[in-house]
């Protein structure tokens, strides 16, 4: 595994220097329709980005707007910049407005997943959408379901533990106030295969401690499948990036490789 740091431009030359062995960056900060100039992004080991649709972009819904000018623009700058990992997140864009049912929005998005990671595949770059969680959408916040349904598609998926925590908390503590961890079956079918990309950070969204049991148990089911790409710190930063990020990335390779 390789383990980098999500974080924008301005920080990712440091983020290198302090250990990360790549960064995540935002997608959408590059591919709007102004000149592009990749310099910035030289030298940088860009493994992965997010952000990929601007909240200017509405994916469903009947007031959905364009999106595949913007997908081709985007997939070309990501791999000039080398870029092989484009996250779909854009909860706002994917959300199901008023009048649109959140299952008929869930099957518009996976179409379009489908539809994006064709246009990024004659770049060279692999699409995988993330489940998110209800507190950002109301689609696509079952990972269970979006995995699989991607899968058919033929599309990769991103296992971000934050978002599947935050769903297995939401829907399990008032049923079983007194359970501390997932179960085993549920992680697995959450995780029902090896994800292309990993997003690492514990139910608070803080760096992950390599003795939360929450944790251990993710990356447990992560290892299961096989998993041996690129895992991303998507953290709060609790102050300037040398007082944590070291120590945060020691942690995230103990727990992640066992």
């Amino acid at each position: 595994m390789r383990f980098g740091l999500c974080c924008s431009l301005e920080d990712a030359a440091e983020a290198v220097r302090l250990g990360a062995e790549f960064v995540e960056l935002p997608i959408s900060a590059f591919a709007e329709p102004d000149l592009f100039d990749p310099k910035p992004y030289h030298d940088l080991p860009v493994l992965a980005g997010n952000l990929f649709f601007p909240g200017s972009i509405v994916l469903v819904g009947p007031e959905a707007t364009e999106y595949r000018d913007y997908a081709k623009r985007a997939m070309d700058r990501a791999s000039r910049i080398g870029m092989s990992i484009a996250v779909i997140g854009s909860g706002g864009s994917r959300r199901a407005p008023f009048g649109t049912t959140v299952s008929r929005a869930g099957r518009r998005f996976v179409e379009i997943a489908q539809d994006v990671s064709e246009i990024a595949a004659a770049a060279g770059v692999v699409v995988a959408p993330e489940s998110l969680n209800r507190s950002e959408t109301n689609v696509g916040n079952d990972l269970a379901w979006m995995s699989r349904a991607l899968n058919v598609r033929g599309v990769a998926y991103t296992a971000d533990s934050y978002h599947v925590l935050y769903e297995w908390d939401a829907n399990m503590r008032e049923r079983d106030p007194e359970r501390l961890v997932p179960t085993t079956y549920y992680l697995g079918d959450q995780i029902p295969y090896p994800p292309a990309h990993v997003h690492l950070s514990n139910l608070f969204r803080e760096a992950a401690d390599p003795n939360d049991p929450m944790m251990l148990a993710f990356a447990a089911r992560v290892r299961e499948t096989g998993f041996d790409g690129g895992v991303s710190l998507e953290c709060r930063w609790p102050g300037p990036l040398r007082r944590w990020l070291p120590k945060a990335l020691d942690q995230a390779r103990a727990l992640m490789e066992g």
